[in-house]
């Protein structure tokens, strides 16, 4: 049986320290944090771990490409924007102890829903 980098890495207690360090990260960078400001701080972090969980490979049916782009189209993502965010989660990934060969898979994973997030700026 396979196991989750969701599991492999200590499943919630985790996932709630990625997301705390990342979502500070994020609203530290004006430029980031446009696109949560007009959100309650509860549905942000909410968001961000369930993303974080999908990123780690945790099965998530309320986690469809269907929602992920009916929740950021709106917002107006740009590529330079969801570039600099991969790079802090990915940074927040590597103090986490997250293997550089499991943030590659961690990166695969995203590739998928980028153009799901991306609105501006990105060649579909």
């Amino acid at each position: 049986m396979t196991v989750s980098l969701f599991d492999k890495y200590g499943g919630v207690p985790a996932v709630t320290r990625i997301v705390r360090d990342f979502h500070e990260r994020l609203m530290r960078r004006p430029n980031l944090r446009r696109y949560f400001e007009e959100m309650e701080v509860d549905k942000v972090i909410q968001h961000h771990i369930a993303y974080v969980s999908y990123a780690l490979g945790k099965p998530n049916q309320d986690f469809t490409m269907k929602k992920m782009h009916d929740q950021h189209m709106q917002a107006g993502v740009t590529k330079a924007s969801y570039n600099q965010i991969m790079e802090i989660f990915f940074s927040t990934l590597e103090e986490e102890g997250v293997t550089p060969e499991d943030i590659e898979l961690v990166e695969q994973t995203l590739k998928e829903v980028r153009g799901e997030i991306v609105s501006k700026g990105l060649e579909k």
